[in-house]
């Protein structure tokens, strides 16, 4: 059986651990390419971006338009040459402020995917095809990751550290060590522990729901006891993914992985899935209980309701995994050391 600290220092590092060098670029060009064409939209009388006009909010797509092509341009000062005239946090805040936008944008597209897995179809509040709306969002997901990671190198570099680990030391490096297994601090443990709670209403309310119990379930919907069992499973997958990623078992198999008990957990594993649900889940959850506050979606009495606790459950499960996954990146970074012993 291997220990987590064989092979912990790696000696080559490619392309896609080098993004502190081409996630400027690449976010620069893809809001350029994606504002022209929102511009285009916008003049040829194109309403509907994001979709949002379908329920109540004014149209975005001239705002949208001009938030990408600004930060098309703020995304290239922080890596060329000229952007050294302007100061250092206003292009953080700049490159920070478009990469939360864009993510706000996208973040009903994870409910989109489930759609397309279940039905084959993307359809909006009406029932019609709402492809278009689909492909925004997802557009919007990677600009907004890309410009999350060219706001995070260029913070890094001008603070004077390596970009890439985030610590300060002489640039000839070329090896990656990774820390031992160690748990979150308890702070964002107990997040992680509410976060694991916030289902209960809903899944509670579903059971009285599925038991026959009136007023629970909108319309003449009643939940079967196998839907519940799904939902319950579902949940404790989710319950699970969170708590992995404040345990040691999340960065280093355990023994009840067999064959890989003890060998380091890559970071993408359960990072990817967890950026993929967490904007969606945490974002949908605050939205729907504003726009019900605010008589958009509903009254502010369903607050009260299976639509409530909906809120509360994606919203607060998906606020808890935000923050442990940003623990997690923060425990699990691999911090650059030389590989060969330097004489000095």
């Amino acid at each position: 059986m291997r220990r987590p600290d064989d092979h912990a220092v790696a000696s080559s590092i490619r392309w896609w651990q080098r993004w502190a060098s081409w996630a400027g670029h690449a976010a620069s060009g893809a809001a350029a390419v994606y504002g022209c064409v929102l511009l285009v939209a916008a003049f040829t009388g194109y309403r509907s971006f994001l979709g949002v006009t379908d329920i109540g909010v004014p149209d975005v797509t001239w705002p949208g338009a001009a938030v990408l092509l600004i930060g098309s341009v703020v995304a290239a000062a922080t890596v060329r040459p000229w952007g050294a005239r302007v100061p250092p946090r206003v292009l953080s805040a700049g490159a920070w402020g478009v990469a939360a936008l864009a993510l706000v944008g996208s973040s009903w597209v994870l409910l989109n995917v489930i759609e397309l897995v279940l039905t084959g179809a993307i359809t909006d509040r009406q029932g019609e095809s709402d492809w278009v709306t689909f492909a925004e969002r997802l557009c919007l997901t990677v600009v907004g990751a890309l410009f999350v990671a060219a706001a995070l190198a260029h913070a890094r570099r001008s603070a004077g550290v390596c970009p890439r680990c985030g610590q300060p030391h002489p640039p000839q490096v070329s090896g990656r060590q990774y820390p031992a297994p160690h748990a979150a601090p308890s702070t964002v443990r107990r997040i992680a522990h509410i976060g694991s709670c916030a289902f209960l209403p809903y899944i509670i309310l579903h059971a009285l729901g599925a038991a026959g119990v009136p007023g629970i379930e909108p319309g003449e919907f009643r939940p079967t006891w196998y839907m519940l069992l799904a939902g319950v499973c579902g949940v404790g997958l989710a319950v699970f993914l969170l708590l992995g990623l404040v345990r040691p078992w999340g960065m280093v198999f355990p023994r009840w992985t067999l064959w890989l008990a003890g060998r380091r957990v890559p970071r993408f594993l359960p990072l990817t899935p967890v950026w993929v649900v967490a904007p969606t889940l945490a974002l949908y959850g605050t939205g729907s209980m504003i726009l019900a506050v605010a008589g958009v979606l509903g009254s502010a009495t369903d607050l009260f309701g299976i639509g409530g606790a909906a809120s509360l459950a994606f919203g607060g499960y998906g606020w808890a995994l935000a923050i442990a996954a940003v623990s997690y990146q923060l425990r699990t970074r691999p911090l650059c050391v030389p590989t060969k012993t330097v004489a000095i």
